[in-house]
This record gives C-alpha cells, structure tokens and sequence, in this order.
C-alpha cells in the first residue's frame, strides 16, 4: 500500500510539473509575443492592422529622410524668410516642422509612426528589433523636442528678454534634435531595407 501511495504521488508530482512546466512555457511564449508585437507596434499596434507597410508608405520614409537631409545640409537658408521685393529676412521654424512631417498631411512623414507600427508585419532581422526598438523611442523623443524648440522659437523675440538671439538659440536647439530624429530615422530605415 506504501509503495502503491509513494507512486501514485510520484506520478502525481511529474504530472504536475509536467503541467506547470508546459504552463510556464505557454506563458513564456506569450509573453515573447506580445512583448515583440508591443516592440515592433508601440502606440499605433491597435491601428496598425495585420498588413506590412506599403512600397507607397516606405516611399514616404524613403522621401521623409530625403527632406530631412535637404534642411540639415541647408538649414540657414531653409529657416530663413524673406519678405517680397528684397524686404526684411528673418528666421523662422516652419521649414523644421514641415520636414518632421508636422504641418501639413501631405508631409511625407505626417503621422509615420503608423508605418512604423506596421513593421511587426515584415520578415524583420531578429538581430535588429532591439535597435530597432531604441530607434523609434529615440525618434519619437527628438520629434517632440525638436517640435517644441521649433515652436519656442517662433515667439523667442516677443518674449521679456528675448530678441533674434533667443530665436537663434532655438532654432539651434531645434535642429541638433533633428540631427538625432535622422540618425534613427537611418536605424529604422535599415531595419526595413530602404537605403538612405
């Protein structure tokens, strides 16, 4: 009877470990699924749907950067503004928002984090998630920065000492964020092999 109780409750305990085992493993690969969706989705996976990017919505990235490089490498001349006829010129941030993709719907980069939530959808390089992931954080992080120096800047010579310095100092500001907004736009764009 004693031999007979201590294998009912062998049996009993490998069943259960077996059962917990396999329910650890269940849990396990659940986890690593929704935590790869929430990496490659973020905020937009609800509205990201099932489908990968489009070649019209990589066209996008692809002339977004394209942008980007344009008012980096002609960043006086793109802030500046001149009145008509050789009137005043001063410096303004809307050239900044505009290639962010801020201003307008038909930016190309209008609302693109969209795109990027598609990317979970795409046969992506297992070895590139994780940069992949810090690239849209650190992309959401200096668009938003990047927007708000841009916005100071536009009142930097109507606030209590301010002047057309302190909207040089934000402009500046502005533009070293989009620096850091074109260096991930690079990792993300790697990730989904479009070449800069």
């Amino acid at each position: 009877t004693t031999t007979t109780t201590t294998s009912t409750t062998t049996s009993t305990t490998r069943s259960t470990s077996t059962a917990l085992a396999a329910s650890r493993r269940d849990v396990m690969a659940s986890t690593t699924a929704f935590g790869l969706a929430a990496i490659l989705g973020g905020p937009q996976l609800a509205s990201a749907g099932s489908t990968p990017p489009t070649p019209e919505e990589l066209d996008r990235v692809r002339a977004g950067y394209a942008k980007i490089k344009n008012l980096l490498d002609n960043f006086e001349k793109e802030t500046t503004v001149c009145k008509e006829n050789g009137g005043e010129c001063k410096r303004d941030a809307d050239a900044i928002r505009r290639a962010l993709g801020l201003r307008s719907t038909t930016d190309p980069l209008f609302q693109i984090e969209k795109v990027f939530g598609k990317v979970k959808n795409m046969d992506v390089d297992p070895d590139k998630i994780e940069d992949f992931f810090q690239a849209t954080e650190d992309w959401n992080t200096a668009i938003n920065m990047s927007n708000s120096m841009a916005f100071i800047s536009q009142f930097g010579e109507y606030n209590p000492g301010g002047g057309k310095d302190e909207v040089l100092k934000y402009l500046e500001e502005s533009r070293r964020q989009v620096v850091l907004a074109e260096q991930a736009l690079v990792v993300i764009m790697d990730t989904i092999g479009i070449k800069p």
